[in-house]
């Protein structure tokens, strides 16, 4: 069966979005998931499911969250095949300390006008790369001044995301089965 990671967007960060982890996994076991296993408290969820449908698994996903609380953060889902190629091919990866470096993961890719029109901003030494429906940030004096946030990024994208730092991808990844 199919095995995937669903990364929900601002959970637990900064005091918003409070969710604990194990009312989490009770809400993807009432899915029919198996399988599911949490990491860290940001919202991090590797299940099994027969269903090979992103967008349909999402939205069930959001669903079942909004009835359990009565509020769903955004869900952005990929199978674990791509988690791990998203793992393996990070530009920074080797790029002095691991929790300088974010990957983006947006909803889906944007599109070729956004891509066209995207400018990046002068951020210090920041460095930054689009693959697809990840961007991948380095952020060799620190993620808290950089100008390449989710946020940024989100807005002028213009598709939902949520950041993760390596030190979560790569967790993820081993977590999933492999090691980056």
């Amino acid at each position: 069966m199919p095995r995937y990671v669903a990364l929900l967007r601002s959970v637990n960060v900064a005091g918003h979005g409070r969710l604990a982890m194990a009312d989490l996994r009770n809400s993807f076991d009432a899915l029919g998931f198996s399988e599911v296993t949490t990491f860290i408290q940001t919202g991090n969820v590797l299940f099994t499911t027969k269903s090979t449908k992103l967008p349909a698994l999402a939205q069930a996903i959001e669903t079942q969250l909004a009835h359990d609380f009565g509020q769903a953060p955004a869900v952005i889902m990929r199978t674990v095949d791509a988690l791990l190629r998203i793992g393996a091919a990070s530009p920074y990866a080797r790029k002095g300390d691991p929790s300088r470096h974010h990957v983006t993961f947006l909803v889906e890719a944007p599109s070729k006008d956004r891509l066209a029109a995207f400018v990046v901003p002068k951020s210090g030494r920041d460095e930054l790369r689009i693959d697809g429906s990840e961007v991948y940030v380095h952020t060799p004096d620190g993620y808290a001044d950089t100008k390449l946030t989710g946020a940024y990024l989100e807005r002028h994208l213009g598709v939902l995301s949520t950041t993760r730092n390596w030190n979560t991808v790569t967790k993820l990844c081993a977590l999933a089965g492999d090691t980056v």
